[in-house]
Parts: C-alpha cells; structure tokens; sequence
C-alpha cells in the first residue's frame, strides 16, 4: 500500500547581480527570489530544481535535512542555470540521490554551462567551483513511495523545452518558471508566438484543477494556490497588449509596474534583457 506524500516549499529571496542596468530606470539589478520544492512520503523524498549560489543551495541542503527523509531524486525542470547550479552542493550532501531532467532539458542545460564565464561575472565568487548537469531521463514519470510523479513536457514558455511535475495524490502542480508567483516574469526572450505557446502550457495545468501550484519565481510568503495560473496567464496577456500599446521601453516598463505593483522584482531586464 502506498504511503500518503507531503509537501513543502523552500523559497530562496531575490539576490542582487553585478551587471550594468539593461535599461536607464528600474532598481538596481537583481534575481527572483526562487523555490526549491521537497515532496517527501514516510521515508523517501523528491526535490524539484536546486537554486543558484552555493549559498542558497547550502540552506536547500539544511532544509532538506530538517525533514530527515532519504533523498532518492532531484529532479530539474528546465536547463536555465539558476535552477541546476545548486546541485553539486546537493549531490555533495545527498550522495545517493540522482539528479534528473528530460533529454531535452539536459541538452540546453549543457549549453547553459557553455555560458559559466558570464553566469560567473554576475554572482562573482558565489557560484559553486564545479558545476554539475543532471543526467537524461527519458520516461514520462518516475515514483516516490508508490506515487507517480507525472512529467509534462511543455515547450518553449520562459525557457525551451520547459516542462512541469503533476502530483495527483496531492493535487498539485510544479510548474518551474512556467509559473509565477507575485513576481515580475521574465519575458525578455518572447515573442508573440512563444507567448502564445507559454498560454497554452498554462492551460493544461489549469485542466488538471491542482489544489496547490508552485511557481519557479515566487514573491516570499506568497501562498502556492492555483489562482496563479490565471495570473501568469494575466501577465503575459497584459505584456503582449501593453508592448502594442506603448511607445518606448520605459512607457512599457511603467504600464507594466503600474498595473503590478505589488509584484516583486521590478527589473526591466526580466523585460528587456541585458
């Protein structure tokens, strides 16, 4: 018989860059805070994508441990680096847990690695020495305890070949940077049609009807409730028409932090890049 599963979400706070402002206005330039997702059962646990700095992931790794459940997977939702640099720390604390991601995630994460020299300049001496890339995963799901973790492959949204974890014991959807949580998203790299693309993908987890959604980017405190679908869906609607709109980078940066201002990280690269 199956053991009954849990949840609970770690949320590392916004961190500042060393970069030169992409844009004349907006604060200072900095990074979403970011989540870290622990699906534990009575024995065994799961975690969901691994923070950036050694830092953060040396406070991942104490959280787990607080839980006192044997890591089996770390799993990595997409193959942007500030979600996977975290694991060499990990898998230093959690030596018999395997860290996993599709075929597709693991490919552009390796180009993300090509890309250290730049990552590095940005958080000077506060990434980990060795970078470590999950290894290829070329099921649709993988259990904990009995329990599937469903993977959904969901394309381009604010990375390629995104995808998201269904856990429908729990009801629950983690939807990597495919959701947002009270935090201004990164849209910089969309397009119209990739916008549409990250809409739909919102769509199918919103046909699940999850009880609980975690975002990749969350706003600190924030509760993981699945009205967040529709406010990612909101955001990105909002952009595409407010980018039509307007007339300059900055009327568009202030239409955006005028109709969200309470949403964290008001940082016009999340809008325009670097």
């Amino acid at each position: 018989m199956a053991s009954s599963l849990s949840v609970n979400v770690f949320t590392a706070p916004e961190k500042e860059l060393v970069a030169e402002r992409s844009r004349p206005f907006g604060p200072p330039a900095a990074w979403d805070p970011m989540t870290s997702t622990l699906v534990f059962g009575e024995h065994d646990a799961v975690l969901v994508d691994a923070l950036t700095t050694a830092a953060e992931a040396e406070a991942l790794a104490a959280w787990v441990g607080l839980h006192h459940r044997n890591l089996t997977t770390i799993y990595i939702t997409h193959g942007h680096l500030d979600h996977f640099a975290g694991l060499s720390v990990l898998l230093h604390h959690f030596p018999d847990a395997r860290a996993i991601a599709t075929a597709k995630t693991v490919e552009y994460a390796r180009k993300q690695v090509g890309r250290l020299p730049v990552y590095r300049k940005l958080w000077p001496g506060r990434l980990p020495a060795a970078i470590t890339v999950p290894e290829p995963w070329n099921e649709e799901s993988f259990s904990l305890e009995g329990h599937d973790l469903q993977i959904i492959e969901q394309g381009q949204t604010d990375a390629v070949d995104s995808t998201s974890l269904h856990v429908p014991v729990l009801d629950l959807v983690i939807g990597g940077d495919i959701l947002y949580n009270r935090c201004h998203m990164f849209v910089a790299a969309t397009t119209p049609e990739s916008r549409e693309n990250w809409i739909a993908a919102l769509d199918r987890l919103a046909a699940l009807n999850p009880k609980i959604a975690v975002a990749g980017h969350k706003k600190p405190g924030a509760p993981d409730t699945p009205d967040i679908i529709a406010a990612t869906r909101q955001y990105l609607t909002d952009f595409g028409r407010l980018q039509q709109e307007t007339g300059s980078d900055q009327e568009l940066y202030d239409a955006m932090t005028e109709l969200y201002p309470d949403w964290v990280s008001h940082q016009a690269w999340l809008m325009f890049g670097f």
